[in-house]
């Protein structure tokens, strides 16, 4: 679920458990940056609200979170740091040199995106993909599987539910693939 781009101040009184007369007070004061709305009423910026809990020690409430995408990525040094690069401090992006552990850290705190290369020697992608299908948690997960080497291999993993498949981990194409499917990018 995105997070609206503008807050009434009835919500956040109502998750701080505050008369809407107080946060009505904070922003005449000053302390709470607000704008009008075409009717005249408050209205307060995401970005506004998040950086008042920050400087006032207040709690978030998650209707203003920001999520951060995360991505999972097993490959080499080279590729993993182009990918970092490319996707510039966008995404939380962790990065193994074992696909093994790569799937485990997705299992484990469920990714957006989990990135595997199809080329490690002994690592079946496919048995990899079918296993985070299996169960509810990481079924979601989107999969691009890179260093593709055949068409049956292509088949194997589109039959496993891998969600991309690249035939090579370009500096262009992983990361493009990785911001389309995390939605930073339009495909």
């Amino acid at each position: 679920m995105t997070s609206p781009s503008l807050v009434r101040l009835s919500q956040l009184a109502r998750f701080w458990e505050l008369h809407p007369r107080t946060i009505r007070a904070w922003v005449q004061q000053g302390r709470l940056v607000a704008i009008r709305s075409p009717g005249n009423h408050f209205r307060l910026r995401v970005s506004d609200v998040r950086a008042f809990c920050e400087r006032e020690g207040m709690a978030v409430p998650p209707f203003v979170a920001a999520r951060t995408k995360r991505a999972v990525i097993a490959a080499s040094d080279p590729v993993a740091r182009s990918v970092g690069r490319a996707l510039k401090g966008d995404v939380a992006l962790e990065t193994f040199p074992d696909p093994y552990a790569a799937v485990v850290a997705a299992a484990t705190r469920p990714a957006d995106v989990l990135a595997l290369g199809a080329a490690f020697p002994r690592f079946d992608a496919a048995a990899a993909t079918r296993a985070l299908r299996r169960d509810p948690a990481t079924a979601a997960i989107a999969i691009v599987a890179f260093d593709v080497t055949s068409r049956a291999q292509v088949a194997a993993l589109e039959a496993a539910g891998v969600s991309r498949t690249l035939a090579r981990a370009s500096e262009e194409d992983l990361p493009r693939a990785l911001r389309q499917m995390l939605g930073l990018e339009a495909e």
